[in-house]
């Protein structure tokens, strides 16, 4: 099992760009870490699962910039752009550093994330909230995952690469045209931060 793992139906998401030209499609989404369901449908008492909607330019673009941030803690990123305020999450006081943690939804419709750096163990804290968890009388569930930051970044700059072929060569309007360049460019800030964090490429 990855650490990291998002399944999606690359094929229809690639016919579904060339035939809208639309970059930011929508599609069905699940999004695992360690094992623990951070985005889908999870239908509880049933023991279904189903990809919730998600526009992947919007997670790939929202995940790389907060790891260029945590990666690089946030010495040389714009704090302004890379970080946004915690506290809309919930209680300040699940979030011990909240000055190296920043918060998306990574363009789920109904979940939130925090993620945070552990400095001391060099670990990611990922807080979550996802709303699609459905028990028969009550939604939402709550719950945190720890994993590597190291090995978390590498998943998603292999997942991101990933991503970025299937889209790069797609016909889209003229208002998405250089999307993708941003991507890279964000792909690009990663990989910068993470060797300089650890000596190595990605």
């Amino acid at each position: 099992m990855s650490l990291v793992e998002l399944i999606y139906d690359k094929e229809k998401l690639k016919e579904t760009i060339k035939k809208t030209k639309i970059l930011d499609e929508e599609i069905n989404v699940i999004f695992k870490v360690n094992g623990e369901l951070l985005g889908a449908i999870v239908w509880v008492e049933k023991g279904k699962i189903e990809g919730d909607v998600c526009d992947l330019y919007g997670f790939f673009q929202d995940i790389l910039i907060g790891l260029a941030f945590l990666l690089d803690e946030g010495k040389s990123t714009r704090r302004d752009y890379y970080r946004i305020k915690v506290e809309k999450f919930g209680p300040i006081d699940r979030i011990k550093n909240p000055d190296l943690a920043y918060l998306t939804p990574l363009f789920f419709h109904f979940n939130r994330y925090v993620f945070e750096l552990d400095k001391d163990k060099d670990e990611l804290i990922i807080h979550y909230r996802n709303d699609m968890y459905l028990y028969e009388d009550r939604a939402g569930k709550t719950g945190m995952v720890r994993v590597p930051l190291k090995e978390f970044t590498k998943e998603i700059v292999k997942l991101a690469k990933d991503y970025i072929k299937l889209v790069k060569n797609l016909e889209v309007l003229d208002m998405y045209e250089g999307w993708i360049k941003n991507l890279e460019k964000y792909l690009a800030d990663v990989k910068k931060y993470y060797k300089e964090r650890y000596g190595e490429e990605l």
